[in-house]
């Protein structure tokens, strides 16, 4: 019974987890667009929408303009003063939130841009011919590796072993098709090798 209710309780948290941040993004996106919607409501006033097609006109017209901005703060990163922006308000305010640095990474490493690598890897964690598939989070000085080992189907949840570089072999593999997988309970491993 007790292992039953360790069970219940482990998934719970582990569903809740992977939910948190699909629903905390839906709700800020929910919320930019009701946002731009109310700023734009005066000009929308005067245009006849009624009907269902005239706020779904506006709603799109809000979804725009967001998308218009996420495009101009990307216009401005990609200059000098936007990138010095950018530096200061990570370093003073973004890196002191607990997690931006974890979904940044995973953002990068989602889109493909240059930063720090989760590189795949075959791991050896007990010296066995049994292999886990983990990501090499960094190296530390003495050679050894930190090495996250996901769980599966929720990739985000996982253990943090330091090993000797010997125990470790990497992945041609890109993060992607490797989170891909290990959601899938594996399916699609192949890809990997």
């Amino acid at each position: 019974m007790r292992n039953l209710l360790n069970f219940i309780k482990t998934t719970i948290i582990g569903g809740f987890l992977v939910l948190l941040p699909v629903v905390a993004a839906l709700v800020l996106i929910a919320i930019a667009v009701n946002g731009v919607i109310s700023v734009i409501a005066p000009l929308t006033s005067k245009l006849p929408i009624k009907t269902v097609g005239g706020y779904a006109a506006v709603t799109f017209l809000a979804v725009l303009l967001i998308l218009g901005f996420c495009f101009l703060a990307g216009l401005l990163v990609q200059l000098r003063l936007g990138r010095l922006l950018q530096t200061w308000l990570e370093g003073k305010v973004l890196q002191r939130l607990p997690g931006y640095t974890m979904i940044k990474n995973l953002t990068h490493q989602v889109i493909g841009r240059e930063g720090t690598e989760f590189a795949p890897a075959l791991v050896d964690l007990y010296g066995s011919e049994v292999r886990v598939i983990g990501l090499i989070i960094e190296e530390l000085e003495d050679g050894r590796l930190t090495i996250f080992v996901p769980l599966s189907p929720t990739s985000t949840l996982g253990q943090v072993y330091i090993l000797p570089a010997a125990r470790v072999e990497r992945l041609k593999a890109h993060f992607l098709p490797v989170v891909n997988s290990l959601t899938q309970w594996g399916m699609e491993s192949k890809k990997l090798f």
